[in-house]
């Protein structure tokens, strides 16, 4: 264990000094190198981006997710926990991170001692504006322990760096109050990075309040795939407690937000590029320019039977050997229309679209020009468009643009009124079973820094005729930490083995472009909270499906207590704002637990994973972020008798509470929460609310790369 040197009052004035001599002089040098953006960005023991303590003026790169373990604990306000001889900085101390938007970092922190002990919840806030040209210098602002009730951590700064070659300096000054005497930033803070090989970085910093000095080390890029980076630093000398002998050191994984098209920590550049052609005006420096590589579309097959039955054949039977269910495919005059199930690429219905257009280019009739598709899911019609097969073709060979997309009602073609070949498996009558991870969680309580109850779900989902569908969710307990046992606080929480959730719905498509579903069902929540009851859904989405409304309720009666009932009722308007691939939701109403309120929330796509910033005010008022992601597989087997499969759609999120009138922080799970199944139309027919003309149109690229790298031959 390494000892930490004391430094006098006279070596941290005269550190202080240089630091801001040789920032200031430094600063206004507009000579750029080769180099300058080698400094990679990683958090801090605040958890926000930066050196030690002090913030950079730059933020997490765009599509990153961050976390972070460090054993300093910079909490002041807990030193009543610790032992006699400790230092009152040295605990556990876990931190999220990531970048939604250029320029935008949000992450939240949550530091304790010992992990059975009580620790702090705490949401962080960092933006450096990108208007900025990059040859001037990085400026950013920022905000610690925002909005939360304790306020022990909370801070208010603004940051500059320059980077010069292997060199980035930073400058600063903020406001940090502590409960006991620390206060940092105040004073202006200064740091210095040297970063002489790509994985190792020697730091020195003045916070304002103390000198601190140590290294950070980091996997070189190209290793575990490319996609994520561990990194780690090391305090080795500081006078932050002289009179303790303690290391303080962090460890930290950086990856990608995306979770399929592509791993790759560069997989946001595209994207970001994309961001600054349509707001031009948001962007100083245009990214460097990156192409999207794509095989060549094979030629057309040649074939000496000119006979379409035969033609429309093969289009049929490939599309089947892909694993799509219910396979039609016709002929109207010009028109080649195809009508399928999606099955097997359940993460998103754009990978069999892609797939379908694609094969459709290739296998398509001489005599056609135009293709009509058509999406079900269990026998009902949810999207439809038609577009020009010959502009299709030179898109997915790279000879032309996009083509335009015309949305057409979704409707089951009268068969009798053209050539039709088809009629490939039903989807009916088999059960299709998702396995994914089911948690309950507290973090940042006066018990422990994290206490869990984690059960294997398994969702199980029988078609039985068209709409109509047999739903049911089976836990199986996994592990769960000591407070969730019987007897202790949480207990009520856990998660037991056993049939949590069962239901029947049906499904309509009803005039206007409008869906509804109907269901009744019996479920199980926290202990002594089971009911049966009745439940509907009503959606509808703009033609091109930038606008959504819905409508979501229910009325239950518990099989524990008489005369208790539940009565939820939701309405939710979405909005996707395809320059920025965000979905803005706006819901209000009474939910599950009886709340009544109102939720916002941004929900940036990476892929198929979101990123989810929100705030909440029923009866208490919240703010958190989340992430949604996947639990599987890109591609799922082919349904036979039987699909099992991993989950669309897992959800992790942390939330803090603000504007208590009362000073409260307490745990008031389950808030602003849906009914169990209360948004199932909207997962099971509209592909988790992406099924829309303006989706494909802002993710076109994802039709070429399932095409290319998804087609069974």
């Amino acid at each position: 264990m390494l000892k930490k040197i004391s430094i006098f009052s006279s070596r941290q004035a005269f550190f202080q000094a240089a630091i801001i001599n040789s920032v200031i002089s430094l600063f206004f040098i507009n000579q750029t190198t080769a180099n300058e953006r080698l400094m990679i960005n990683d958090l801090n023991y605040l958890g926000t981006s930066g050196l030690f303590f002090v913030p950079t003026g730059t933020t997490l790169d765009y599509g990153e997710f961050n976390f972070l373990h460090s054993n300093m604990v910079d909490h002041a306000g807990y030193r009543r926990q610790v032992s006699e001889g400790d230092s009152p900085f040295k605990g556990n101390a876990y931190s999220f991170a990531l970048s939604p938007f250029p320029g935008v970092e949000i992450g939240m922190s949550n530091m304790g001692y010992d992990l059975d002990l009580s620790s702090d919840l705490i949401a962080n806030v960092k933006y450096s504006p990108t208007f900025i040209p990059d040859s001037w210098f990085d400026l950013s602002i920022g905000a610690i322990d925002l909005g939360g009730e304790t306020g022990a951590q909370r801070a208010l700064y603004g940051s500059v760096s320059k980077q010069l070659g292997q060199v980035r300096l930073t400058l600063g000054s903020g406001v940090q109050k502590q409960e006991q005497t620390l206060r940092r930033y105040e004073g202006g803070f200064g740091g210095i990075e040297y970063q002489p090989y790509p994985w190792l970085t020697a730091i020195a910093e003045h916070d304002g309040a103390n000198n601190h000095y140590g290294v950070k080390v980091r996997t070189p890029s190209h290793w575990l795939g490319g996609h994520t980076q561990i990194y780690s630093s090391a305090l080795l000398n500081s006078n932050i407690d002289d009179k303790k002998e303690t290391t303080y050191f962090s460890v930290g994984v950086r990856t990608s937000l995306y979770s399929s098209t592509n791993f790759s920590l560069e997989s946001a550049k595209p994207l970001e590029k994309s961001i600054a052609n349509r707001l031009p005006w948001l962007f100083s420096d245009s990214p460097g320019e990156y192409k999207t590589i794509v095989k060549r579309l094979p030629t057309q097959i040649e074939s000496k039977d000119d006979w379409l039955v035969d033609r429309l054949g093969r289009l049929k039977r490939v599309l089947t050997k892909q694993g799509f269910e219910s396979v039609w495919v016709g002929k109207d005059n010009q028109r080649l229309v195809i009508r399928f199930e999606n099955s097997v690429f359940n993460r998103n219905d754009i990978d069999a679209l892609g797939v379908v257009m694609g094969l459709a280019t290739k296998y398509m009739p001489e005599e056609t020009s135009v293709l009509d598709i058509t999406l079900s899911k269990y026998g009902v019609p949810t999207f439809r468009f038609e577009t020009s097969l010959s502009a299709l073709k030179a898109f997915f060979t790279e000879e032309g643009a996009f083509p335009v997309l015309t949305s057409r009602k979704p409707k089951d073609q009268q068969i009798h009124k053209m050539l039709w070949v088809g009629g490939s498996a039903s989807p009916f009558g088999v059960p299709r079973i998702s396995l994914s991870p089911a948690y309950q969680s507290f973090a940042g309580t006066e018990l422990g820094v994290f206490d869990y109850s984690l059960a294997l779900r398994s969702s199980v989902e029988i078609p039985l005729w068209p709409g109509a569908t047999l739903l049911g969710d089976y836990d199986h307990q996994l592990k769960q930490s000591e407070d969730f046992e019987r007897g202790r606080t949480f207990y009520r929480w856990s998660l037991p083995s056993r049939w949590t959730n069962v239901a029947l719905t049906q499904a309509f498509q009803l005039p206007l472009n409008i869906y509804s579903s109907v269901g009744f069902g019996h479920f199980k929540g926290t202990y002594q909270q089971e009911f049966k009851g009745i439940f509907g859904e009503l959606t509808w989405q703009s033609r091109k499906g930038a606008h959504r409304f819905s409508l979501s309720g229910g009325y239950y009666e518990s099989t524990v207590f008489d005369e208790l009932t539940r009565e939820v009722g939701v309405g939710k308007y979405r909005y996707y704002f395809d320059d920025l691939d965000l979905m803005i939701n706006i819901e209000a109403g009474q939910f599950w637990y009886q709340d009544r309120g109102a939720r916002a929330e941004l929900a940036f796509n990476f892929a198929d994973t979101q990123a989810r910033f929100f705030v909440q005010d029923t009866d208490h008022t919240l703010i958190g972020f989340g992430v949604t992601v996947p639990f599987g597989f890109r591609k799922d087997m082919t349904p036979t008798d039987l699909q099992i499969k991993g989950s669309e759609n897992v959800k992790f999120a942390l939330s803090t509470m603000v504007n208590s009138d009362s000073g409260c922080n307490c745990l008031v799970p389950g808030r602003a929460k849906m009914a169990p199944y209360g948004t199932n139309l909207t997962k099971t027919l509209l592909n988790y609310d992406r099924l829309s003309i303006i989706y494909l149109e802002s993710n076109k690229l994802r039709l070429k790369d399932a095409y290319f790298n998804w087609t069974v031959d």
